[in-house]
């Protein structure tokens, strides 16, 4: 005989379902994280699912960086209670996005051309030895997805294309860190990855650069390929020390001297505009 469900016993037994549970999660960014749902999903799954939200808008810069925000105006904006919010900025702020002010609320962490220099520099002190270990630890199919991702050459004025060339460059990079086994050092890597791309969402470009970044691509995997962590250190270092020569003369135009906060009208097939034009002093 068929087991008879009440209306709630059926909404928990099919949120217990893969399939049910992926469209509920779907459903969220719609409906308010109320009680009900927070006990047929998971504050948990709530949680991640407001996070990556989040974290995706502050990346892309949909959230102006410099911006001030109240727990009640978050809310709002994500149809969300404060539980769930006050989780997901504590985890955001540990990954250097959001800024919590004490009584006051919260502020998108701003962009400045300091930090662009300090996670430049992070970056070669960790990726060419990440590549080195990754020649060592990859395995053939993760290879194999890095030489799908070394390719992708963006087109010079297409904003999609561009925005896509952004995360395939991420997927490259945060994939050879993984490929080491070495969680810790994923985790850096990544990090400094995503705080990188908030410039290059916000107006920062590379211009008509892209022949040169997937020759470089494609030589640092090939090394990685070939078993090489002496070739694999080596290409990864002169690919960044090549980003930072690019991104020091477009950088020159944004600031003279001192601390400066990117401004937030800045397109992507834009140039960073000069100090008077474009930034202001912190």
């Amino acid at each position: 005989m068929a087991t008879q469900y009440t209306s709630d016993a059926k909404s928990v037994y099919r949120l217990n379902r893969p399939e049910y549970r992926r469209q509920a999660f779907a459903d969220l960014s719609c409906r308010r994280l109320t009680p009900q749902l927070l006990q047929g999903v998971g504050m948990e799954s709530i949680v991640e699912t407001l996070y990556r939200r989040l974290r995706q808008d502050i990346i892309e810069c949909e959230l102006t960086p410099g911006r001030a925000f109240s727990e009640t105006e978050f809310g709002r904006l994500y149809n969300a209670s404060r539980t769930p919010i006050r989780e997901v900025c504590r985890r955001l702020e540990n990954d250097g996005l959001i800024r919590i002010i004490p009584f006051r609320g919260y502020r998108i962490a701003p962009l400045s051309v300091a930090e662009f220099h300090d996670l430049e520099e992070l970056q070669l002190i960790f990726e060419p030895e990440a590549a080195a270990l990754a020649a060592e630890r990859a395995s053939d199919e993760e290879i194999a997805e890095m030489k799908k991702l070394a390719t992708y050459e963006y087109r010079v004025g297409d904003r999609s294309s561009y925005r896509e060339f952004i995360q395939t460059n991420y997927q490259l990079h945060t994939l050879i860190a993984q490929s080491t086994r070495n969680l810790r050092l994923h985790d850096v890597v990544s990090n400094a990855h995503v705080r990188l791309m908030r410039f290059f969402y916000l107006g920062l470009p590379f211009d008509s650069y892209g022949p040169a970044l997937v020759t470089e691509h494609i030589r640092l995997v090939d090394a990685i390929a070939s078993r090489n962590a002496s070739d694999a250190r080596h290409y990864a270092g002169e690919h960044i020390r090549q980003a930072m020569q690019r991104s020091a003369s477009m950088l020159m135009n944004a600031i003279r001297f001192g601390e400066a906060v990117f401004g937030a009208n800045q397109s992507l097939g834009g140039t960073i505009p000069n100090a008077a034009a474009g930034v202001r002093r912190s």
